[in-house]
């Protein structure tokens, strides 16, 4: 599932090619991506786009009609770029037509992808991101430390929560975790005033690594042009349970929290 690496790398690939551009043309292939409301993003169409940012794991696209276009890739959805006369990709279920003949893509294997458009004066009442947290890549030490000493339950189930920072998923959470040497099946209650600190700064390190390495592809995700991250190729515990830890060498452990697998190493991390 692309998490805020995955969408980070989206959105600075798609910032230049859209920044006072105009979609021309909308093509639906797959109506329920829309929430079941195709007709509304006609509303943007032949509209400049002003800006383009990022909330946590959504991009929100705002125009100046004061409508915002808001996707969300969700387990295996991408953008892609392509010229009107190039052989489609394999999974397109929405087309935006720009100028010179380009095509931006909205290519999601399993159709979980949502995309949808609304007036943006509304959306800081809007769904999901009216109890979103503030983005994990930016938080500040203070603003993170002052809503961790709020939170109770497991320390993985918390980094989870989109409520509590948005933009961390099962990858990200497991990897910096081992950064921070922390056990993720603790308990928030259990962490200390210097585990919060060390894990603020492994959340942000982890992240930013993420983002440098232009995300983490295992099956779906890609770039603009197709071309898969590398944030695979040197990840510590994610996807790697019975394997050795690069740090001491110990089995790396698997469990589950929250439905998802987590895998630590039991040595390095309490």
């Amino acid at each position: 599932m692309p998490e805020l690496p995955e969408v980070e790398t989206t959105l600075r690939a798609i910032a230049p090619i859209l920044m006072g551009n105009r979609i021309t043309e909308i093509e639906i292939l797959r109506p329920n991506m829309t929430l079941h409301k195709p007709d509304s993003l006609q509303a943007i169409r032949n509209q400049e786009i002003l800006t383009i940012v990022r909330r946590g794991k959504y991009l929100l696209i705002h125009f100046e009609n004061e409508y915002t276009m808001i996707l969300h890739l969700k387990m295996s959805g991408r953008l892609g770029l392509r010229s009107r006369t190039d052989e489609p990709l394999t999974y397109e279920r929405i087309r935006f037509h720009l100028p010179q003949d380009q095509l931006l893509i909205f290519n999601d294997p399993r159709t979980l992808g949502r995309v949808y458009v609304i007036a943006t004066k509304d959306i800081e009442a809007h769904g999901p991101l009216a109890s979103m947290g503030p983005d994990a890549l930016t938080v500040s030490e203070s603003e993170f430390l002052a809503r961790a000493r709020k939170k109770k339950g497991i320390l993985k189930a918390v980094l989870l929560d989109q409520t509590f920072l948005a933009g961390i998923g099962n990858i990200y959470a497991d990897e910096a975790c081992f950064v921070a040497k922390i056990d993720p099946r603790r308990r928030m209650e259990s962490l200390s005033e210097p585990d919060l600190k060390r894990l603020h700064i492994a959340i942000i390190q982890t992240l930013e690594k993420g983002v440098a390495n232009m995300g983490t592809s295992f099956s779906d995700f890609a770039d603009l042009f197709g071309k898969p991250g590398q944030n695979q190729r040197s990840l510590f515990v994610y996807g790697r349970a019975g394997k050795k830890c690069v740090t001491c060498g110990s089995t790396l452990q698997k469990t589950t929290i929250g439905q998802r697998t987590t895998v630590w190493c039991s040595k390095c991390q309490k």
